[in-house]
């Protein structure tokens, strides 16, 4: 069971590691997927938000959360993936540039009904495998190697479903991958 963002946020301010362990176990995998809507690899936003983490913790960047931790994880994340981008993939960033302080959030119940409507019909069209290690990794949040026990797979096996299914979906149109939190 998580905590609610409100106790993880207090405990981070009072220096408590465990927090921080917490802010991964519920957020790792949303962020990850995230930020490959800006990064299209799975591999390059978990460097991201591993990078991502670590700041938080050593330049203690969480005193600066006022009161929104979710908002402020994926604010973080985006401009961390949108700097990537500058930095390693210019023709990338400016393709992206101008949508990428639009964000999920900020959806009304009709859109987001709407991105499910359309995300359900696009993971129909994925191999069994992908889904299957979609759903467990993303919706239900778990780790890969739990996932890779549990299918009989290698965690970089379960990493080449996730990424592959990540890809498509994300080339599809009128869905961005946040929506799968909606499931």
């Amino acid at each position: 069971m998580f905590s609610t963002d409100d106790h993880i946020l207090s405990k981070l301010k009072q220096g408590d590691e465990k927090a921080l362990k917490e802010v991964v176990d519920q957020y790792y995998n949303q962020l990850c997927v995230y930020s490959v809507q800006y990064t299209d690899s799975l591999e390059v936003s978990e460097d991201i938000v591993q990078d991502f983490i670590i700041r938080l913790w050593e330049k203690k960047l969480y005193l600066t959360i006022n009161n929104n931790l979710k908002r402020f994880l994926f604010n973080s994340v985006r401009n961390a993936s949108v700097d990537y981008l500058r930095k390693h993939q210019p023709y990338r960033f400016v393709e992206i540039e101008e949508d990428a302080y639009i964000t999920d959030f900020e959806l009304n119940e009709t859109e987001i009904e709407e991105q499910v409507r359309h995300l359900k019909h696009y993971l129909k069209q994925l191999t069994p495998q992908e889904y299957k290690v979609l759903m467990e990794i993303v919706v239900h949040n778990k780790k890969y190697k739990e996932v890779a026990d549990e299918l009989g797979l290698s965690v970089n096996t379960i990493k080449t479903h996730l990424s592959r299914a990540l890809k498509f979906l994300r080339s599809r149109p009128f869905i961005s991958l946040y929506s799968l939190f909606y499931l």
